[in-house]
């Protein structure tokens, strides 16, 4: 699969290389492979890799960085291109909340003795309590540390309610009224957020309603983004 993907990303350069140091932004085809993502067909470590290659090459350019998170980065750039107009049943008086990854590093409390399984680990303890409210944190070992269960657990990558890999640009909702896969925006938050098209694939036992909780990566700046997002009274199209 990785071999295909990276032989169809060399013909999409070949055929599109009128983009240079000079010229800036996100060309056309960059956002083929985007729908691949978006549909699962490539993953998102391979996602990942072609932003930063691109980026680092000066083929893309973002106006809007947070830090190493790429796709984040990328989501933040793409509402000039993506056809938001497509977007016309909407209903108002949603309330959005964000979450967001905590990540050790960040951190600078005493460290304690956290039971996982039957092994035993040390984190610090203002990072276990952050995870403990948010769901995941990415360690120092570069693993990431979850709270779900009544218990600590241990896994490669932050997981959904479902079981799947969190992704910025996921939502949470109640399914009740909005179903598993759907995309909408919510044109009432603060820029870049009010023209980015969201997908609904998370859910909690407290979203209830018209309650969007939205992921909005790792780290402190996402965090940031947490605050600047809760609001209600929003407006959600879809």
């Amino acid at each position: 699969m990785k071999i295909l993907f990276l032989i169809f990303i060399i013909f999409l350069f070949v055929n599109f290389n009128n983009v240079n140091a000079d010229n800036v932004g996100i060309p056309e085809w960059v956002f083929i492979v985007y729908n691949f993502w978006n549909d699962n067909l490539i993953s998102d470590d391979e996602f990942v890799s072609l932003i930063a290659y691109l980026e680092h090459r000066d083929i893309i350019e973002f106006n809007t960085h947070l830090g190493n998170n790429h796709i984040m980065n990328f989501l933040f750039n793409i509402p000039e291109v993506l056809p938001i107009e497509q977007f016309t049943s909407c209903t108002d008086g949603w309330y959005v909340t964000g979450y967001f990854i905590p990540v050790e590093i960040d951190y600078t409390d005493k460290f304690i003795t956290i039971n996982i399984d039957e092994t035993q680990r040390e984190f610090r303890e203002d990072f276990v309590n952050a995870l403990m409210t948010e769901g995941w944190g990415k360690t120092q070992s570069g693993d990431y540390l979850g709270w779900y269960g009544n218990s600590f657990h241990i896994n490669d990558v932050a997981l959904d309610q479902n079981g799947q890999t969190l992704v910025t640009g996921m939502i949470a909702v109640d399914n009740t009224l909005l179903e598993r896969g759907t995309k909408l925006i919510i044109s009432t938050l603060p820029e870049p957020w009010n023209e980015i098209i969201f997908l609904s694939a998370d859910e909690g036992p407290s979203i209830i309603g018209k309650h969007i909780d939205m992921f909005t990566g790792e780290g402190k700046l996402a965090e940031t983004e947490t605050f600047r997002i809760t609001s209600e009274n929003n407006k959600v199209c879809k």
